[in-house]
């Protein structure tokens, strides 16, 4: 089924000049429904404004919200068209940061309010404690409110509930010199990566300009496919309608499912776990002293069609000369030869004693059933078997390291369970050529502030890469198509440090008791 999609794209006014802001909106829409459309899509707080607090009394800046809701259903109902409003609504003595869905005749099919409240949400927002999907004539429609963005159960429930297309009112704020090119992570990586990794549509509405002189919008909504690819992206700066058809169909949904199934592990029952009570929450309350608390990890590349004696060889040769460079662990990606079935005693005698000789941590994938395995030499001559989310960490003096293969990295709920408990670091060897890898590389770092360590076979004919990321930002990476390796120091007073922004922070601010659909198969 296609669905025409409109990204209303308006420019941000503060609570002061909400009636003006208002009737600008709704002669966007007025445009946007004039193009035949089947949905539009508002971005957060169109009405009254995102910064509530502008005269120290937000109950009464959001008086006027029901008069505004009035508003959307009537150009929804005149023109025919889904919409997905951001609103500002009060209920009783609460108020809720909200995206209401009204349908062609105008009525009101639900709600969804901001359930992960950033900065000064928290000031006056309430989080919501509900995530829903609606039936539609174009299909099963979720919503999120901006920073819910940012932590992936939220997206996971409403796919795993059946949504098709995933509506985003948000106000992606930045910062930056020229308008013209402003980002926000958001935009950048996570909202592919949470497209691509639940088989979804997302279409995400945002503002350009300034609000209150010190908040400033990124634009660049976006329309993104169930495989990742942004279709369609507005400017940084300009008020713009971004039109696009969506071909909304089961089948990449279903992909995702079945992904989701493949790399299930009863360690997925963590997320559903009061935060009080992981093992995450007794690590945030060990002291640690920065500057005695860190690690050195280096990652290798090498080409996937290299021979086993090559890779005994120039893989020897590459782990004593990193050991000499002060390396705790050396990582291999997924598949270091193309005989991966055979090798493994070969590879246990040559880098099990160089292990303990050099005095180093060497991780390599070995042939497993149903997927495959990460084996770790250590400096006392012994070995660990590592599958994933189901595993104890590796303690690297301190540093708590996890362990992902291949495309088990594509499934949140993996990271997410070496998250809670307590990972600072996770290594991801794979073998993969995707456009997504660096944006999912970056996004478990960013959702879990934690420091990925990303080991891929290179290939002469591809583009792809290995690199080592911070919770925010990129370490070390290495050229496409060569051998080469690359290293970073990790320190857990970084991975440890799980606020965002004031009021924000990843564990504490999830909400368990709503994860229930993550623990089950």
């Amino acid at each position: 089924m296609e669905v025409n999609v409109a990204l209303i794209q308006h420019r941000a006014y503060d609570v002061d000049n909400s009636s003006l802001g208002l009737d600008a909106v709704v002669a966007l829409l007025e445009e946007a429904g004039s193009r035949g459309i089947d949905l539009a899509v508002l971005p957060e707080c169109s009405y009254p404004g995102y910064y509530l607090g502008l005269r120290n009394d937000p109950a009464k800046a959001a008086e006027g919200w029901e008069r505004a809701l009035k508003a959307f259903r009537d150009i929804a109902r005149k023109h025919r068209f889904h919409l997905v409003a951001g609103i500002a609504e009060k209920d009783g003595a609460k108020l809720y940061n909200s995206a209401y869905l009204i349908d062609r005749d105008g009525g009101i099919v639900g709600r969804a309010r901001k359930n992960f409240l950033w900065h000064f949400d928290e000031k006056w927002f309430s989080p919501g404690d509900e995530y829903r999907v609606h039936d539609t004539d174009i299909g099963k429609i979720g919503m999120i409110v901006c920073a819910d963005g940012r932590l992936p159960e939220i997206s996971r429930v409403l796919a795993l509930k059946g949504a098709d297309i995933i509506a985003d009112p948000t106000n992606w704020v930045t910062t930056g010199r020229d308008p013209s090119s402003l980002s926000n992570p958001q935009v950048e990586y996570i909202m592919p990566v949470r497209a691509a990794e639940n088989g979804v549509w997302l279409a995400c509405a945002n503002k350009v300009g300034r609000e209150v002189d010190s908040i400033v919008y990124c634009g660049r909504s976006i329309v993104v496919s169930p495989t990742g690819q942004v279709v369609r992206e507005a400017s940084s700066d300009q008020e713009e309608i971004v039109t696009a058809t969506m071909d909304v169909v089961p089948g990449p949904r279903e992909r995702a499912r079945k992904e989701r199934a493949e790399y299930f592990s009863t360690d997925f029952s963590l997320l559903g776990v009061p935060n009080p009570d992981t093992p995450l929450a007794r690590l945030l309350d060990t002291p640690l002293v920065p500057g005695k608390s860190f690690a050195h990890v280096a990652v290798i590349q090498m080409d996937r069609d290299t021979s086993l004696q090559d890779f005994i060889q120039s893989g020897s040769a590459l782990v004593t000369r990193l050991a000499q460079q002060s390396n705790d662990l050396v990582v291999f990606p997924e598949t270091p030869c193309s005989v991966m079935r055979e090798f493994a005693a070969h590879v246990r005698e040559a880098f099990r004693p160089l292990a303990a000789l050099l005095g180093i941590h060497v991780a390599v994938a070995s042939y497993g059933r149903p997927h495959n395995v990460t084996t770790v030499f250590d400096p006392r001559g012994g070995t660990t078997a590592y599958s994933g989310a189901g595993d104890e960490l590796l303690d690297l003096g301190g540093v708590k390291v996890g362990f992902l293969l291949g495309r088990q990295a594509f499934v949140p709920e993996s990271a997410r369970a070496l998250f809670l408990k307590g990972a600072d670091l996770l290594i991801w060897q794979a073998d993969l050529s995707t456009d997504l890898m660096r944006q999912v590389c970056m996004t478990r770092a960013f959702e879990n502030r934690v420091y990925v360590a990303l080991a891929n076979c290179s290939s002469r004919d591809s583009e792809r890469n290995s690199m080592i990321v911070a919770p925010d930002r990129v370490l070390a990476e290495t050229f496409p198509a060569c051998k080469q390796a690359v290293m970073a120091q990790i320190s857990p007073a970084v991975s440890r440090m799980k606020q965002l922004v004031s009021g924000t922070d990843v564990f504490r601010n999830r909400l368990p008791h709503l994860y229930g659909e993550l623990c089950d198969k």
